[in-house]
């Protein structure tokens, strides 16, 4: 797991420092970012490479929308993985995946707090 789950400075940069829309995406992060991987880990596990090309590609986007790049990094393995059919190596990163989603989480729901 990474230091720097997510880096708050670099989002709201992104974002010209609107923090009324930071707000707004960070609230959907933590309701979308779970779904797509649960979602992710049925379609690695059922073995539906379509599947997990398409929510590992977005994972990767909306956390790197929030400058959680860790997580991103690793969904963009699993895309790469899943492209090249190669699922097993998918499963085997998903494990890490849901504990930087947990940090990710953890983060900023800690900044939404504050």
């Amino acid at each position: 797991m990474s230091e720097v789950v997510f880096n708050e400075q670099a989002f709201y940069n992104h974002l010209g420092g609107d923090r009324e829309l930071a707000t707004e995406i960070l609230k959907v992060y933590m309701v979308d970012a779970p779904a797509r991987t649960e979602s992710l880990a049925e379609a690695v596990k059922n073995g539906d490479q379509v599947l997990a090309v398409k929510y590992s590609h977005a994972l990767k986007g909306i956390s790197a929308t929030i400058r959680a790049n860790a997580i991103a990094l690793l969904a963009e393995k699993i895309e790469m993985c899943s492209r090249k059919g190669d699922l097993d190596k998918a499963k085997h990163l998903m494990p890490k995946v849901f504990l930087e989603l947990d940090a990710v989480l953890t983060a900023v729901r800690k900044h939404l707090t504050t």
